[in-house]
């Protein structure tokens, strides 16, 4: 564990999920090649995409249209309806092809396999902190068997907008208005959604380094950065103390 700033006390933790709680790279190569083939069974057309290609064509949109970055279910959403068009499928069908293909896709990306350590953690930390999920991801909490652990989850959404912008950090806030914004230690594996996003509001930030993140990718210094989840637990519970 490294600190780079002075981690002043802590009343509240946030997490990130995808690669920061468990390794997501895996899970979403999988649900890819899914959807893919799911498509490629309803819509003979657009077999000659692979799932790279259907990843190029969502990144192309990413960034022909930069509201969509933070926004994991629309994004996909969008591309899935912006593909099939490409393909030539009849408007009246790509509604509910979109539809289907979001919950196959949805089903796959649901299939995450959290460790016992995390599970422990997390309920060592949930018992003396209330604990939040803030995720630009959409995956279920529920699904996945982290629900019983937060007090509340915030993901993108029509009304919020994901990290690094404020929405969700701000709509965490709000169920406790009585902790302030530097007594709130947000955890996540991005330099750019997860610790500019946190210090943007004036949270501090624990940077987990074996996610995706790298450290030139840093705008600003987190709190600390950690790279095993005990470790960081650890921390905060002495702390507690």
């Amino acid at each position: 564990m490294q600190f780079y700033r002075r981690l002043y006390p802590v009343k509240t933790v946030s997490f990130d999920l995808d690669d920061t709680l468990y390794n997501n790279v895996p899970v979403m190569q999988r649900a890819e090649q899914a959807v893919r083939d799911f498509l490629a069974r309803e819509f003979p057309q657009t077999a000659a995409w692979q799932a790279s290609d259907w990843l190029r064509h969502r990144q192309q949109l990413m960034h022909a249209q930069p509201d969509l970055a933070s926004n994991m279910t629309q994004l996909r959403r969008t591309a899935l309806a912006d593909g099939l068009r490409q393909f030539a499928i009849a408007e009246n069908e790509i509604s509910g092809g979109v539809d289907a293909a979001f919950a196959h896709f949805m089903a796959h990306r649901n299939a995450v396999e959290i460790s016992a350590d995390v599970h422990a953690a997390l309920a060592q930390l949930a018992e003396y902190y209330p604990l939040f999920a803030l995720s630009n991801g959409n995956v279920s909490v529920d699904a996945i068997g982290l629900g019983d652990y937060f007090t509340g989850v915030f993901q993108p959404s029509d009304e919020l907008r994901g990290k690094p912008f404020a929405d969700m950090f701000l709509a965490a806030q709000q169920q406790l208005p009585e902790v302030a914004p530097s007594q709130w230690l947000h955890v996540g594996d991005s330099p750019n959604a997860d610790v500019l996003g946190a210090h943007r509001v004036g949270w501090q930030s624990a940077w987990f380094t074996g996610g995706l993140g790298k450290h030139d990718h840093l705008q600003v210094l987190p709190t600390l950065a950690y790279n095993n989840l005990q470790q960081l637990t650890d921390q905060l519970l002495k702390s507690h103390k």
